[in-house]
């Protein structure tokens, strides 16, 4: 109960971090310099908010690849248990070349 609580603070937190610099950057009471400024502020939240996202791809890709580590190592375990077969020796045969295309008769 507690981690959801904290999941719910954390969304709803988000969520007003998110609506704060897309309302306070659009005003029709500023001038154009005021308005600049304003998007200039709130570009820093802008990198936070990329940032953020960066460092949740690069954790789940972390989670990713040692799952796919750890399933190659049970794979790896798995195939040493099996038996093996005794190598097999195939030769490789050629027929003989002529030069003259195969048919019974030869003139």
């Amino acid at each position: 109960m507690k981690l959801r609580l904290i999941k719910i603070v954390l969304l709803v937190w988000l969520g007003c971090y998110l609506s704060g610099p897309l309302a306070a950057s659009f005003d029709s009471w500023d001038s154009p310099r005021e308005e600049l400024h304003d998007v200039q502020r709130n570009a820093g939240g802008a990198v936070t908010l990329v940032l953020a996202v960066f460092f949740v791809v690069s954790l789940l890709f972390r989670k990713w690849r040692e799952r796919v580590l750890s399933a190659a190592r049970r794979l790896a375990e798995q195939a040493a248990t099996v038996p093996t077969l005794a190598p097999v020796r195939v030769f490789a045969t050629s027929s003989a070349s002529s030069h003259s295309p195969p048919s019974p008769l030869r003139v």
